[in-house]
């Protein structure tokens, strides 16, 4: 398979998607928080994945040497999957809830008199 040119972070690299899935069959460890790239069954901090196919080809970079948004871009544009993990305990996430969870309260006359 084709190695696809990428340019990160001004140096012109060749990744494969077919790289991407050999490396992903390796036990990648990464502290990866928020996005993930689905390679079968698993899911891979991206720049992990990204640093690992880096270091196999010989190119010299780092962990910070590129971004997370470097990673995902790379990722899309082979047809990887990204997920992101969702952040519990979030406003946003309490948010799908409201009006469902009654402590006791009116909530329509709570709300009223918090707002006068």
């Amino acid at each position: 398979m084709k190695a696809n040119k990428f340019i990160l972070r001004g140096r012109e690299t060749h990744i494969s998607k077919k790289e991407i899935e050999h490396a992903a069959m390796r036990n990648i460890a990464g502290r990866g928080k928020s996005y993930y790239a689905l390679v079968g069954e698993r899911k891979i901090p991206v720049k992990n994945l990204i640093y690992e196919v880096l270091q196999e080809k010989g190119y010299d970079f780092t962990l910070l040497d590129f971004t997370t948004q470097d990673a995902v871009r790379i990722l899309r544009k082979l047809g990887v999957e990204i997920v992101e993990k969702v952040k519990m305990g979030t406003a946003n996430n309490l948010l799908k809830f409201a009006g469902t969870i009654s402590l006791g309260g009116d909530a329509v006359k709570d709300e009223r008199d918090l707002y006068k």
